[in-house]
């Protein structure tokens, strides 16, 4: 008995002992903002969305939520840290070849070697056979001839058609397998649908008319998407302003930075029209030409992109993606082309060397990487927020119809886009008269 205190002594030295080994190594882990963090390695040193990276180094705390991790300027998930090695997810479409920076506080540090990253698509079709006759049904047995799309946030596609021998908007789902007509007509007058935007908050759809200066049609949800009439509201003097051979306007465009609806004509006028007084004003003045674009970028706004036809004067805006900065839009430097003149060929790299044939709709997903149907080119092309074209899907200057990867897949004159809440692209295969889906990752 007389042995037992001489143990617990012991036992409770040593406890001791861990105990503040184990308080030092918990605050060794700790960041220290006046120690620099340091890199080391990283691995593995190339993949595709969603796998895993570990980077290793020092001074990062064991804080997850602290950290943070970038892949050039696209955010990736920090799932955890031991203090000198990090578990990280790669971002989906972070550019070529990203570099890996850490950020913890006001501290940074950037990896010297970059990631290889390696995209991952698949194209399929959603609907459609062939057959440019529209008709309704599941998305097996329909009919589509489908020139703009454009999605809310519950997965409804909508697609507008004026070839086949019909006109009308066509609402798209895929979990309900339905392809149904929320208007069609044989004739042009109502509307003769062209380009549509969403209000993702409201689910209210837009579309254009664009053979009437001051006619649109809206579509709400909570109406079952009866089409309604629109009309705006121009002064007299502004109404009259609008050359009147050079009316057409095939855009309606929903802008989440003003709350307001904005269409250009073929004169290069822009106005901006209230969503309900329809209260409608000029507010720039820009080229002539056709229009066969219209986006917002989400990561910016007030950014307004546009893309003009060939038929655009001056000369150099023709067959290029244009900006109007909706913050002063007639001020200088408002309204300008970012990518190189001389349409009607093909080169991605840097947007502002990057050429397009006759590049029709475009669309942005939520981390402002801009999709755009190149007609001409037969293929789908990506502008990425850092400013890098490539191409995505299709083989550029071949025609046809065939699924698979981003290099087996054909397209035939993509009219238009439209890129869902998940980053997953709709593409109206017009010459194909066919739906399809790309998936990137």
């Amino acid at each position: 008995m007389k042995h037992y205190p001489s143990l617990m002594c012991m036992l409770c030295v040593l406890s001791l002992l861990f105990a503040c080994k184990n308080e030092e190594q918990a605050q060794r882990k700790v960041h220290n903002p006046n120690e620099p963090i340091t890199l080391s390695s990283f691995s593995p040193h190339e993949g595709g969305a969603k796998d895993k990276v570990l980077l290793d180094g020092d001074n990062f705390g064991t804080d997850a939520s602290k950290i943070e991790v970038y892949f050039n300027n696209t955010p990736a998930a920090v799932v955890s840290s031991s203090g000198n090695r990090i578990y990280a997810i790669v971002p989906r479409l972070p550019g070529d070849n990203p570099v890996i920076k850490v950020v913890i506080g006001d501290q940074s540090a950037t990896y010297e070697d970059t990631f290889t990253y390696n995209a991952q698509a698949q194209v399929t079709t959603v609907t459609g056979n062939g057959q440019t006759a529209f008709e309704e049904g599941t998305l097996t047995t329909a009919q589509v001839y489908g020139k703009y799309l454009e999605l809310d946030a519950e997965g409804n596609l909508f697609m507008s058609w004026r070839d086949g021998g019909s006109f009308g908007v066509a609402r798209i789902n895929e979990q309900q397998n339905i392809v149904t007509a929320l208007y069609q007509i044989a004739s042009s007058p109502n509307p003769y649908s062209n380009g549509i935007t969403v209000d993702r908050t409201t689910g209210v759809v837009t579309v254009a008319h664009e053979s009437v200066p001051e006619v649109f049609f809206s579509f709400d949800p909570r109406e079952a998407w009866n089409p309604r009439q629109r009309n705006a509201l121009f002064s007299e003097a502004e109404y009259n302003s609008i050359v009147w051979a050079d009316r057409y306007n095939n855009f309606v465009t929903f802008c989440p930075y003003d709350g307001y609806l904005y269409t250009r004509f073929r004169d290069g006028k822009v106005a901006k029209i209230h969503p309900e007084t329809y209260e409608a004003t000029i507010v720039h003045q820009g080229p002539y030409g056709s229009q066969y674009g219209q986006a917002i970028n989400p990561a910016k706004p007030w950014e307004l992109y546009m893309t003009l036809h060939s038929n655009a004067t001056p000369v150099e805006f023709r067959q290029g993606i244009m900006v109007l900065d909706l913050r002063d839009p007639n001020g200088t430097g408002g309204f300008k082309r970012i990518n190189a003149p001389g349409g009607s060929g093909f080169r991605d790299g840097p947007v502002e060397e990057a050429i397009f044939n006759l590049p029709k709709d475009i669309k942005f997903d939520n981390d402002g990487n801009m999709f755009i149907a190149d007609y001409g080119n037969h293929c789908i092309r990506m502008l990425s927020a850092d400013g890098v074209v490539t191409t995505v899907a299709g083989q550029p200057g071949v025609s046809g119809y065939r699924d698979g990867g981003p290099v087996e897949s054909l397209f035939n004159s993509p009219w238009g886009v439209a890129v869902n809440e998940q980053g997953d692209i709709y593409i109206a295969d017009w010459g194909n008269a066919r739906i399809r889906k790309l998936v990137i990752e």
